[in-house]
């Protein structure tokens, strides 16, 4: 009321405003809608006795009682949702160490393999030293049996030594065989491990692909009841409008039933009929306005 009233003194100053007479408008008539919207959803359960928003009332009922029962669903399938993951991780958890004894037995079976390739090549590099020392000994003796002189001795040592020569070449060959049969058996034992592991994989799928299909449908079955509780609750917010818009529309009315209802929420309907007497001066300022 002030505000019209210097609005009106303004006028006879000669200063106009009518830009900012409707800019009001606009901004309290969107204030008013949203206060008729929170008046409504406040409001719609005390309105069964209100015989022009029955209608109303019992389909906000009904909308209500349909999100509480997809909620209950929701939540029912989450709790089994839940469940089903901690089952996984169980199976999981079980899966990975049965996986981690059989990788650690592969790599100390690894290990075996590189310790006995290591040693194959110590002895393939001594047996190497001893063929060479053998033929130069060979060698050596082929020319004493050739020279002229007294070199019994000589030819005596040297045929030992060809003898011990040959003896430690064929231990060699024999360590050798045995440390190449050690590896052959060994990598057997890893391309066991590796199938074990591979089995173990392979029943670790077949155990859990049913757990994960059942939470990827509940989870399917969650976003959709989502949706549709949102599009419940859109249906909802312009029933409620709608309850908030008469509500409001009937503040100063007779209804016994409707001043029930709004003796619950003065503040509002005070900030309401407000807003909505400041919009009618607003109303007549601009139309003031444009006239001149």
């Amino acid at each position: 009321s002030f505000g019209f009233l210097l609005h009106r003194f303004s006028e006879k100053l000669g200063i106009r405003n009518e830009r900012a007479c409707w800019n009001s408008i606009t901004r309290e008539s969107q204030l008013l809608a949203e206060a008729q919207d929170l008046l409504g959803r406040l409001a719609w359960p005390a309105t069964e006795k209100v015989e022009r928003l029955s209608g109303e009332f019992w389909q906000l009922r009904d909308l209500e009682a349909q999100q509480n029962k997809m909620r209950e669903e929701s939540a029912a399938l989450e709790v089994e949702n839940e469940s089903a993951k901690d089952q996984l991780f169980l199976v999981e958890e079980k899966c990975e160490e049965d996986l981690a004894r059989h990788r650690a037995r592969k790599s100390e079976l690894m290990d075996k393999i590189s310790r006995l390739q290591f040693e194959a090549q110590d002895l393939l590099e001594r047996d190497a030293e001893t063929k060479r020392r053998f033929a130069s000994q060979k060698a050596k003796l082929d020319v004493l049996k050739r020279q002229e002189g007294n070199y019994g001795s000589e030819i005596e040592r040297t045929r030992t030594l060809l003898a011990e020569l040959k003896t430690e070449h064929e231990q060699d060959l024999e360590e050798i065989s045995k440390r190449e049969a050690e590896v052959k058996r060994v990598e057997e034992i890893v391309v066991k491990v590796d199938a074990e592991i591979s089995g173990r994989r392979d029943i670790l799928r077949a155990e859990t692909a049913g757990l994960v299909a059942e939470i990827g449908r509940r989870s399917k079955r969650i976003a959709e009841i989502s949706a549709k509780v949102g599009g419940l609750e859109n249906g909802k917010q312009e029933i409620c409008f709608t309850v908030g818009q008469y509500l409001s529309q009937h503040i100063d009315g007779r209804d016994p039933e409707i001043r029930k209802v709004l003796s619950r929420f003065r503040p509002l309907t005070s900030r309401m009929q407000a807003l909505r007497k400041s919009i009618q001066y607003n109303q007549q300022l601009a139309r003031r306005s444009g006239r001149k």
